[in-house]
C-alpha cells in the first residue's frame, strides 16, 4: 500500500469501533486534537480531519469545540474552516473541517484547531511545487517491459495506480485498474522515477479475468502517482504501528499527520507488439493505430501521419493511394518511420474537392483509414482536431472531428480559430449538465455537447442567445455524464471573421473528467480556453466559475 494509502487507511481507522484500542492510549493526554489530512495545490476545496483527545470517544459525535483556521505564511491571508459531520459506512461519525481555498504551490501554510479555552494543535506544511510526470522510453527484460514515470522538480513522490482504458467487444469504454508493485527511485535531487513492469502486471489481470483473445482493444494506458511534501514519509509500512499515537506526526500540540499533496498522471499508447502479447486486438498491424493527421490540397501538397503510440511506427510495405482501386500509389519502406507520439509528413500531390478520399492501406492491400479531403479550394490545410481522431457521421455529411485548419506540417494540429470551449462539467445523480463558453467574433448556426458521438440525434443542445454561456442538459442519450472518467466534446457549427477561415462544423474542444464529489464541478479557472481544469467547484452554472472559487 503507498503511504497515502496508509495514511488515509489510518483516518478511517481512527473512526471505526473495531480499533479503539488503537486510540484509547490517547485519552486524557494534555493536548486537544489529532488532526489528519493534506492540503491539495491543485484543488479548490480542502479537508482534514479533526479528532478530539478526550475522556470519551463518543465526543466525536457531537458538536465539536474547534476554531480551525489556516495561515499562508508568505501572503498572511487567513482562512477559516467549516466543521461538517461525517457518517461513515459502519454508523460511525467524524468531524471534517472544509475551506474553499487552493494552497498555493510551493508555499508554507499553518493550520490550526483552537479549542475556546486557549488549547491549540497546529501543523506548518510546505506545499510541494506542481509538477507533471513524463513517461521515458520503455526498457525490456526476458518476459517484461518497462515503462518509466518521470517526475522532475517533486519534493517527494508516493507510488499510485495503473489504469487501463480500453474498449470491450461490444465497443463500451471501460476503464481498468490493475494491481502492480513498483520500484521508485529518487536519481537526483528532487527527480523521482516510478518503474512499472507493465508487461507482467497486466498479463496476470488479463488472464485472471478472462480477458486475453475476448476483443478488448485498449486504446491508452495511465499511471496515477502521487506528489507530496518532503515530510510526506512514514517511518513504517506497518498500519498497526502507524496508528501508534506519536508515530508518524508532524503536528504541535497534539497529534496526527497533515501533509501535502496531489495526484499526477500520465498517459501513453503501448505499442502494437506489446498490446498483441498481452492478448489485446490489434487491427490493423503494426500500424494499425497511425491515422493521417493533415492534408495539404495542391499540386505541392503533402500528407501528414500521426503516431499516437509511445514506441515509432515503421510504414515499411504500407500503402497510400486517391483510389482503392490501386492502393499502393505510393509505397511506403522500411525508413519511412512515423515517431512515437510524433508526426512524419509525405510530398502527394491532392486534388481537392468534395468528398474526395484518400487511402491508407496495410501490406495486404486492407484498408486501415480512409481519409475524406472535404475542401472546396485548392491551397486550403484539412486535417483532424484533436491529433489523430476521426469519425465520419454521414447524416450530418461529414468527419466530426475533421476540417480547414492553420497549416502545421509536422507538429500537432491548430483550428483556424476557436469559437467555443467547454467550460464546466456538473455529473452528480442524473440531471447533469455541461457549460460551453462561446468566444466573441463567431457567428453560430448551432451548438452540441455529447459523450457518445454516435447517437447525434439526442446530443445535449447548448445554443447561445447572445449571453457568454450556455448549458446542455444530460438527457439519457447523446449527453450521459456518469461518474466515472468520461471524454466530453464540444461540436460547433460556426462561421469565423472572413479574415479567419471558412465555415465550419467540427469538434472544437475535447475533455475528459473524472468522478466528481456530490455538490461539486469540475471547470476552467479562469473561464474560457486558458482556464485550467480546477476539481471541487461549486456549480455556478452559466455564469463565470471564478465566482465559485472566491465564495461570491
Amino acid at each position: 500500500m503507498s503511504a497515502r494509502g496508509l495514511l488515509l487507511a489510518a483516518l478511517v481507522a481512527a473512526a471505526l469501533p473495531g480499533c479503539a484500542d488503537a486510540v484509547d492510549p490517547t485519552l486524557g493526554l494534555d493536548v486537544p486534537y489529532s488532526l489528519y489530512g493534506y492540503l491539495d495545490p491543485t484543488a479548490d476545496r480542502q479537508a482534514v480531519r479533526v479528532v478530539p483527545i478526550a475522556a470519551s470517544l463518543e465526543a466525536d459525535s457531537v458538536g465539536l469545540d474547534a476554531a480551525v483556521t489556516s495561515t499562508d505564511l508568505e501572503t498572511r491571508a487567513v482562512t477559516a474552516w467549516r466543521d461538517s459531520l461525517v457518517t461513515y459506512a459502519d454508523g460511525s461519525v467524524g468531524h471534517v473541517y472544509l475551506a474553499e481555498v487552493t494552497p498555493r504551490p510551493g508555499s508554507r501554510v499553518r493550520l490550526e484547531a483552537r479549542r475556546s479555552d486557549g488549547a491549540v494543535s497546529s501543523v506548518e506544511v510546505d506545499v510541494p511545487p506542481v509538477v507533471a510526470p513524463t513517461v521515458t522510453a520503455p526498457t525490456s527484460a526476458p518476459g517484461e517491459v518497462y515503462y518509466g514515470v518521470r517526475f522532475e522538480g517533486a519534493p517527494r513522490v508516493q507510488r499510485g495506480q495503473l489504469e487501463l482504458a480500453v474498449t470491450d467487444a461490444g465497443g463500451a469504454l471501460v476503464l481498468l485498474r490493475v494491481p502492480v508493485e513498483v520500484d521508485l527511485e529518487e536519481s537526483a535531487p528532487d527527480v523521482w522515477t516510478i518503474r512499472v513492469p507493465f508487461l507482467s502486471a497486466v498479463d496476470r489481470y488479463m488472464r485472471a479475468e478472462g480477458l486475453r483473445g475476448s476483443g478488448v482493444r485498449l486504446l491508452q494506458a495511465t499511471y496515477v502517482g502521487f506528489v507530496t511534501n518532503e515530510a510526506w514519509d512514514p517511518p513504517s509500512t506497518d498500519l498497526d504501528a502507524l496508528v501508534e499515537p506519536g508515530t508518524f506526526t508532524n503536528v504541535e500540540g497534539g497529534l496526527g499527520f497533515v501533509g501535502a499533496g496531489y495526484p499526477a498522471k500520465v498517459e501513453w499508447v503501448p505499442s502494437p507488439q506489446v498490446q498483441g502479447s498481452l492478448g489485446f486486438e490489434v487491427p490493423g498491424g503494426p500500424a494499425g493505430e497511425v491515422r493521417i493527421n493533415e492534408v495539404r490540397t495542391g499540386p505541392d501538397g503533402w500528407v501528414e501521419f500521426y503516431n499516437p503510440q509511445f514506441a515509432p511506427v515503421s510504414l515499411g510495405r504500407y500503402g497510400l493511394s486517391d483510389t482503392q482501386a490501386d492502393p499502393f500509389r505510393q509505397l511506403f519502406s522500411a525508413t519511412d518511420v512515423v515517431p512515437g507520439r510524433g508526426f512524419l509528413v509525405v510530398p502527394l500531390r491532392v486534388e481537392a474537392g468534395l468528398d474526395r478520399a484518400l487511402w491508407f492501406s496495410d501490406p495486404d492491400g486492407a484498408q486501415v483509414q480512409r481519409f475524406y479531403v472535404d475542401a472546396a479550394h485548392p491551397g486550403l490545410t484539412f486535417g483532424s482536431f484533436p491529433d489523430g481522431r476521426t469519425l465520419r457521421i454521414r447524416e450530418l455529411g461529414g468527419d466530426i472531428f475533421q476540417g480547414v485548419l492553420f497549416p502545421t506540417p509536422g507538429g500537432p494540429n491548430a483550428l483556424v480559430g476557436r469559437p467555443a470551449v467547454l467550460n464546466e462539467v456538473a455529473s452528480e445523480g442524473t440531471a447533469g449538465w455541461a457549460e460551453v463558453a462561446f468566444l466573441p467574433g463567431y457567428e453560430f448556426t448551432g451548438a452540441s455537447v455529447l459523450t457518445d458521438p454516435h447517437l447525434f440525434d439526442d446530443w445535449g443542445r447548448a445554443d447561445g442567445d447572445g449571453s457568454p454561456f450556455a448549458v446542455a442538459e444530460e438527457n439519457g442519450g447523446g449527453l450521459v455524464l456518469p461518474q466515472r472518467p468520461t471524454e466530453v466534446l464540444v461540436y460547433a457549427r460556426f462561421t469565423p471573421p472572413p479574415a479567419v477561415g471558412p465555415a465550419q462544423a467540427r469538434v472544437v474542444d475535447v475533455y475528459t473528467y473524472g468522478p466528481q464529489s456530490a455538490g461539486q464541478s469540475v471547470g476552467r479557472l479562469p473561464d474560457g480556453p486558458e482556464g485550467a481544469w480546477t476539481p471541487g467547484l461549486r456549480p455556478t452554472r452559466g455564469a463565470p466559475n471564478a465566482l465559485a472559487r472566491f465564495g461570491l
